[in-house]
């Protein structure tokens, strides 16, 4: 048999152990099979049943075990090449991230971003617009939209500038139900402001393709954030607050949750109790985390306080005041 390449063993289920000894054990017994079959699946009509089975969910393993992997300078190039805009300036890549073992894809994909040099239209930023990229094999698709059109007089508006993160995030325990999440900013304005894009994409296996399961808009001078959250009760939530527009000044808290689709949706939305500027050194989010709890039935008063995953320096206790979470 010929030898099986032990990191590149791929399914339609997913990964194989990086084990060659896992992979004779799959593969020579299949050899044998085909070999042997009319002298052994005629014996017995379950047996004959049995051997159908093995070789459907074990063939893809063994056929698909030795093919090959595109270099990422390989990527990267094509990404280059297929940019919307002719004639970028110094394009360089500032992302690249291979998605093929962490979602376990048929075929092999990666996000790359590339940052286009240059001189803004503004004239505030030192390097041209940010262009986002899924990459299935070297076919780069690069026209993904964050934001809405503003306007044919201000097209740098709605047009990244700045890669604020990109990386794979989980939704479930034990680094299950991955997701690639993407945060982008747009130009910066003249107060410094610009618009903050959140994005995040689930592997869709039977499609074999990438789809957007959320998107957010939100500003940045403000105190506005989108927070993907990675452990404990919500993981897998995403929790956006915003100041709201008139007094008492305090911020709209709002939670969205994947359905059954995978799409997100919004569960919850209220008036939180935190005040813009009230001085606790808590993030919004985590200050109005007993109430976002109690709200989705998962905290009540007595309970033991909820712990942010980054706690303020020098903060030695957490409290209650007023139903929002302080430290002191």
């Amino acid at each position: 048999m010929a030898e099986v390449s032990e990191m590149r063993l791929r399914g339609p289920y997913g990964l194989l152990p990086d084990s060659q000894s896992l992979v004779k054990l799959l593969c020579e017994p299949l050899e044998l099979f085909f070999m042997n079959r009319m002298a052994f699946c005629t014996r017995i009509n379950a047996m004959s049943l049995c051997c159908a089975f093995m070789a459907a969910m074990v063939t893809p393993y063994c056929l698909g075990a030795n093919k090959p992997t595109i270099p990422g300078e390989e990527i990267d190039q094509s990404v280059i090449a297929a940019l919307p805009h002719q004639g970028a300036a110094n394009p360089k890549v500032i992302s690249h991230i291979d998605l093929t073992e962490l979602f376990g894809t048929l075929t092999q994909w990666t996000f790359v971003a590339v940052q286009e040099g240059g001189q803004s239209p503004t004239e505030l930023e030192d390097h041209g617009p940010i262009h986002v990229c899924l990459v299935k094999a070297s076919h780069a698709d690069c026209s993904e939209s964050f934001y809405q059109q503003t306007g044919k007089e201000d097209p740098w508006f709605d047009t990244p500038y700045h890669l604020i993160a990109s990386s794979v995030v989980y939704a479930g325990q034990n680094q299950s139900s991955p997701l690639l999440f993407v945060q982008l900013c747009g130009a910066e304005g003249f107060n410094g402001n610009c618009g903050i894009a959140t994005a995040l994409y689930r592997y869709d296996r039977g499609a074999d393709r990438f789809t957007r399961v959320f998107l957010n808009l939100t500003g940045r001078n403000n105190n506005e954030v989108t927070r993907f959250v990675a452990s404990g009760a919500l993981q897998g939530n995403v929790i956006v607050d915003y100041p709201t527009e008139n007094a008492p000044y305090t911020y709209w808290i709002e939670v969205y949750r994947a359905e059954k689709s995978g799409q997100y949706v919004r569960v919850l939305r209220y008036r939180g109790r935190t005040g813009y500027g009230d001085g606790n050194p808590l993030a919004v989010a985590d200050s109005e985390m007993p109430e976002i709890l109690s709200r989705l039935g998962s905290w009540k008063p007595g309970d033991a306080l909820p712990i942010p995953a980054h706690l303020p320096r020098g903060c030695s206790r957490l409290y209650m005041r007023q139903r929002e979470e302080w430290c002191k």
